[in-house]
């Protein structure tokens, strides 16, 4: 079973949020006393925080996609709404998103990449995926990376988001 999984936030995939299941229950980060977004216990979030929240839901608006969609609720950003005037806000938004292609991956590897050779050192890479964002274990980074590194300790980082958006 492949470890990274739709919604992981180490490549940005897709998360399918769906009524009934747990982030529209207990999980859901309005939820009083439990969320960065809700400093003040009213289950609420201002309009000013839709972006950061539809990032949290693992979606990647553009700026101009979250204006529009905070103009259209409130063009001073200053309100404060509820989960159920965000949904279809964040559901419209989510439709608009054009999905990553292999192309987008390859192009945010680069920024690892100094020398712009196609390969990251696979020390550099593990440590990334096991100490930022969606933090993976040890076992499932060497899942990751079997047949992928070379006698040097490189990954080639084209082959390796292959092999992450074929088993996505």
């Amino acid at each position: 079973e492949w470890p990274l999984r739709p919604g992981s936030s180490v490549f940005n995939a897709e998360w399918p949020l769906r009524p009934g299941s747990s982030v529209f229950n207990a999980e859901w980060p309005l939820r009083p006393g439990s969320s960065v977004f809700n400093k003040i216990g009213d289950n609420c979030i201002a309009v000013g925080q839709f972006g950061d929240v539809m990032r949290a839901f693992g979606s990647n608006p553009t700026n101009a996609q979250i204006k529009k969609a905070q103009d259209g609720v409130d063009p001073e950003g200053k309100k404060r709404v509820a989960f159920n005037r965000f949904l279809p806000v964040y559901e419209t938004v989510k439709k608009e998103a054009k999905p990553m292609t292999f192309e987008d991956y390859v192009e945010g590897m680069k920024v690892f990449d100094r020398d712009l050779v196609g390969y990251l050192q696979s020390g550099e890479l593990r440590h990334l995926l096991t100490f930022m964002g969606e933090k993976l274990t040890d076992e499932e980074v060497d899942q990751i990376f079997a047949g992928l590194e070379d006698d040097n300790g490189n990954v080639q980082y084209d082959e390796l988001i292959r092999r992450l958006m074929k088993d996505a």
